[in-house]
């Protein structure tokens, strides 16, 4: 299975991503630690809040479980499976790097960040930190690694952009039902869609960087 070529032309698409990415970060940052109550958060909550109610709520906790550690480990192990039934070792050690080296580094951000979580949530049993969102930066890198194969390697078009459509609009509700649940800020989502996606990104060209190279000697 070869890349398709439309990746090629999308190389400053990507670096105006990466830039505003990085941008906006660094606004959550200095918004959420370096000053005062995040009015965004505040409003996102008044916003939601009339239309709470015991189905919506159903609704979004099972959205909300897609983006679970206890939902994505089996996913990443299948889809692991699949890629190396089919031989597509790179492919398959890009899952395994990028979903362990999220884990590991989201758990490090949450606990060097300390943020509290939001009062009064719709749901129990949360008891780590809030930011970033775990859900939104492993439902990014997860989820986005998926896109990013349909990009690189479907060549047909429409079944190619229905996964990208899919797959973003799952991303994002995913992200939202945590705000809906009230176990999140909206700034903490924010930053866990643009860390996963940087995070995303630097993994994908790194590991790029090694297979190049692996080849290059093999």
């Amino acid at each position: 299975m070869k890349p398709v070529k439309i990746i090629r032309s999308n190389n400053k698409v990507v670096a105006a991503s990466v830039i505003s990415s990085t941008i906006l970060l660094s606004l959550i940052f200095s918004t959420v630690f370096l000053g005062k109550e995040s009015s965004i958060d505040h409003q996102a909550f008044l916003a939601i809040s009339p239309y709470i109610n015991s189905g919506t709520t159903s609704v979004m906790t099972f959205i909300s479980f897609l983006g679970k550690h206890s939902f994505l480990i089996p996913a990443n192990l299948f889809l692991i499976l699949v890629l190396l039934l089919y031989k597509k070792k790179w492919m398959a050690i890009r899952v395994v790097l990028i979903s362990l080296s999220s884990l590991g580094f989201m758990s490090l951000l949450k606990n060097l960040l300390k943020r509290q979580r939001p009062p009064d949530p719709l749901i129990e049993g949360i008891t780590n930190f809030s930011f970033p969102s775990g859900h939104a930066f492993m439902g990014m890198t997860f989820y986005g690694l998926v896109i990013w194969f349909a990009v690189v390697y479907m060549k047909n078009k429409w079944q190619r952009n229905f996964l990208i459509i899919f797959f973003s609009v799952l991303i994002l509700a995913i992200g939202f039902s945590r705000i809906y649940l009230r176990v999140h800020y909206a700034t903490d989502v924010v930053a866990g869609f643009l860390i996963g996606f940087l995070w995303l990104f630097a993994c994908l060209y790194l590991i790029r960087k090694m297979e190049l190279r692996f080849i290059n000697k093999s």
